[in-house]
């Protein structure tokens, strides 16, 4: 997950890839979810687009030994390299991938729309290498659900950045519509966070906030003033019931973050 969307996005991905674990972990959820959206066995054939540390390649490869990671980053790759040491990796840019034409039967990319420049190019890239009749999975967070979660609460100044630069999930349809695909639809993830088990005080360590985009375009002061808020509230006992209150509006209604999907079809069908 490499590629700046804004100029002023200083976050060096080759030099906080060694902490970016802290912050990131493949949820099962979302991948039983992808296996079954992108209709994986044994056979498929699949790319990780962005994919990072490799933490959801790894999921997958446990169901497919048919899978590639690509991303932009060489310390993304090599982290992912070291966890995943039988799968293949490529260096290469999203939006010119350096695969044939109907190599795949299925591609997903976690969390790496919004730090792409030219997404009509980079989805029209992913309908090209896909055979037809398969599927395209993007796993972002729509902006009512980026409303719900606890973490703006603290960081709200990330929060109008990141409905700035994340698009809706509205807006990624008719993206993939754009670039060729057909049956697109949403999968709602309900129990799909960072890492189940996240709390406030976790953003009181820099490496944390290092492997999360968001702080990258926030200034020192409102770091600064989101962690105070943090031990603050730790100290009060109030941590503990923004997170619930938060966290209970998005399992009972508007779930953690969303799949969008298209498939390949025909262009005679």
């Amino acid at each position: 997950m490499s590629y700046s969307l804004k100029d002023n996005s200083d976050t060096d991905y080759d030099s906080i890839s060694a902490v970016y674990d802290t912050s990131r972990q493949a949820n099962n959820e979302t991948v039983q979810k992808l296996v079954k959206l992108l209709h994986t066995d044994c056979e498929s054939i699949l790319v990780d687009i962005g994919c990072g540390t490799g933490n959801y390649t790894a999921a997958f490869t446990q169901l497919s030994r048919n899978i590639i990671g690509i991303d932009l980053s060489l310390g993304m790759l090599e982290q992912a390299k070291k966890k995943n040491p039988n799968s293949h990796f490529i260096c290469g840019d999203v939006t010119a991938l350096p695969f044939a034409t109907e190599q795949f039967t299925g591609a997903f990319a976690i969390q790496v729309l919004h730090h792409v420049r030219k997404k009509y190019d980079f989805l029209k890239e992913a309908h090209r290498i896909l055979k037809t009749g398969s599927y395209m999975a993007l796993h972002s967070c729509s902006h009512n659900q980026m409303g719900a979660f606890w973490f703006y609460h603290y960081f709200p100044s990330g929060l109008e950045v990141d409905l700035e630069r994340i698009p809706d999930t509205g807006e990624i349809c008719l993206l993939l519509e754009k670039a060729g695909f057909a049956n697109i639809g949403v999968e709602i993830c309900y129990h799909d966070v960072v890492v189940s088990d996240e709390t406030p005080e976790c953003y009181l360590d820099k490496n944390y906030r290092d492997g999360v985009s968001t702080f990258a375009f926030l200034t020192t002061a409102d770091i600064e003033l989101g962690c105070d808020k943090i031990r603050r509230d730790i100290f009060l006992g109030d941590a503990e019931r923004i997170v619930q209150q938060c966290e209970a509006k998005v399992l009972s209604e508007l779930g953690g973050s969303s799949i969008i999907y298209g498939q390949k079809m025909d262009p005679f069908y």
